[in-house]
């Protein structure tokens, strides 16, 4: 093989390795994106959460507190709701969160049996090993984002929809709420984040166009550099070539 043929065969390997390169920057580059977007959706929906928790404390605690019992005393706490005392509790709830996109709320006594929750079903529940439970014990927030197929809200059931569900801590100061008081349990909130996760894929999907844009326009662009520089060493290589010819004839000659 020619020395021109050699160096060609050299910058297309090259340039398929750029190639590669750029698809496994574009795909990294494009998942980042769509995590960080994801992560401030998921970022303020906790913060929601908490304010919602701090509020609902502040509104209708004293509502349910005789049957609930929160205490920062775990001995103190109760650990079943009679029929009755759910039925009320859950009548109190509902009209709490009716017209919001809040489309749940459980709650948890500080051994982390489910005290409350709008389906019976999960009362009793023990969440004590949650990861999510354990965090709103010690006083943070824990947050998770899921797709759901379907999910029993308070408005009815719903399909295909993003919720964001947080792991607060309910506080309650001798005075009454207080974000500084002492855990008296945990609350799960669950908020219906469908519209904003839909705006972030669209987000990460017009970003992602415009970067393989880009990347597009630089492949072109080495494209042309390297079959310019192609050109030009195959036009060399001849003119060597034929130099080389006319070197020799002439030698010949003169011989």
């Amino acid at each position: 093989m020619t020395a021109s043929g050699k160096s060609s065969l050299s910058l297309l390997a090259t340039l398929e390795s750029v190639v590669l390169v750029g698809i496994l920057v574009h795909q990294l580059a494009s998942r980042l994106i769509a995590q960080r977007l994801e992560s401030a959706v998921v970022t303020a929906s906790e913060a929601a959460n908490q304010d919602l928790t701090l509020l609902f404390i502040n509104d209708l605690y004293d509502a349910i507190e005789p049957a609930v019992r929160f205490s920062s005393d775990i001995t103190q706490q109760n650990n079943a709701l009679s029929p009755e005392e759910y039925a009320r509790i859950n009548g109190r709830i509902r009209e709490f969160m009716l017209g919001t996109d809040f489309l749940k709320i459980k709650l948890y006594n500080l051994r982390g049996t489910t005290l409350y929750s709008s389906d019976p079903n999960q009362l009793g529940a023990d969440y004590s090993a949650n990861p999510g439970f354990q965090a709103a014990m010690r006083g943070g927030s824990y947050s998770v984002s899921e797709l759901r197929s379907e999910f029993g809200g308070y408005s009815g059931v719903v399909y295909d929809r993003d919720v964001v569900s947080s792991y607060v801590p309910v506080r309650r100061s001798v005075n009454g709420a207080n974000s500084s008081g002492r855990i008296i349990g945990v609350a799960e909130i669950y908020a219906d984040r469908t519209e904003e996760m839909n705006a972030v894929r669209a987000a990460t999907a017009e970003l992602s166009f415009m970067l393989a844009l880009a990347m597009f326009l630089v492949l072109v662009v080495m494209v042309g550099a390297v079959w310019y520089l192609s050109l030009s060493m195959t036009e060399r290589y001849i003119r060597d070539a034929e130099e080389s010819r006319v070197m020799d004839r002439e030698g010949g000659l003169n011989e």
